[in-house]
């Protein structure tokens, strides 16, 4: 079996890691999956892993969490290749629930993919990454923050669940970012550090503890990665 069990704090509704489709073209500096697997000698273009779709998931409830190794959505994953997992979410008689995360949701409304995530819209939860409100392209080749977040705010329009990750958190302004998130109404939010290299800066202690005392407030789930939990023990959940 390819799935690998979740480690770390990640939500706790994240119990598997799935790859069936790796790689990515967004070419992000602070990547630990692109430096990971240059390490090891290895391309981080996108590629599938045929193999991993006769995987039987573990039926325990739990999320899996789709794409951990790159970016399934990113420009250079073939349309072919999503609607194969498509397909295997929607033959999948487990109780679990797949993790699609992304930097490019635009992509969960083309034409091609759309009509395909309505038949799994019960199995799947739509996830994105918003590490700043502000510009990214220093960074990374990823769409900017703002067209991540109002195509996840479109996706809940249409009644899908969603999930964020404000990971590796840089300078964001509090008021834009607490609008997004209001407007996406995610399931949860992961919120983290940057581990793997200096970029980007991290922002000023005072702006995350507002952060976190706004989703307090108002009673967001949220789990805090390791290099945050000194700010109020790790986490807010149900």
């Amino acid at each position: 079996m390819t799935l690998n069990k979740a480690k770390g704090r990640m939500f706790k509704s994240v119990g598997w890691t799935w790859n069936p489709i790796a790689g990515c073209t967004h070419d992000c500096k602070y990547c630990w999956a692109k430096s990971l697997t240059e390490r090891w000698g290895r391309s981080f273009e996108p590629n599938i892993r045929e193999h991993f779709f006769k995987d039987k998931m573990p039926n325990d409830g739990s999320w899996v969490f789709v794409g951990s190794m790159g970016d399934t959505f990113c420009a250079g994953v073939p349309d072919e290749w999503i609607n194969k997992l498509f397909n295997f979410i929607k033959r999948d008689k487990s109780n679990n629930v797949f993790l699609l995360q992304t930097k490019n949701p635009a992509r969960f409304h083309e034409e091609e993919i759309t009509y395909d995530l309505e038949d799994i819209k019960e199995k799947v939860v739509l996830g994105t990454t918003l590490e700043t409100t502000y510009d990214t392209s220093i960074f990374s080749k990823a769409p900017p923050p703002y067209e991540r977040a109002y195509s996840l705010i479109n996706k809940k329009r249409d009644g899908f669940k969603t999930f964020l990750s404000l990971e590796p958190l840089a300078r964001f302004e509090l008021n834009m970012m607490e609008n997004w998130i209001t407007k996406i109404e995610p399931e949860a939010i992961e919120i983290g550090l940057v581990n793997y290299s200096k970029t980007p800066r991290p922002p000023p202690e005072p702006r995350i503890k507002a952060l976190i005392r706004w989703l307090d407030e108002k009673e967001i789930e949220y789990i805090l990665k390791d290099n945050l939990i000194h700010l109020n023990g790790g986490s807010k959940v149900k």
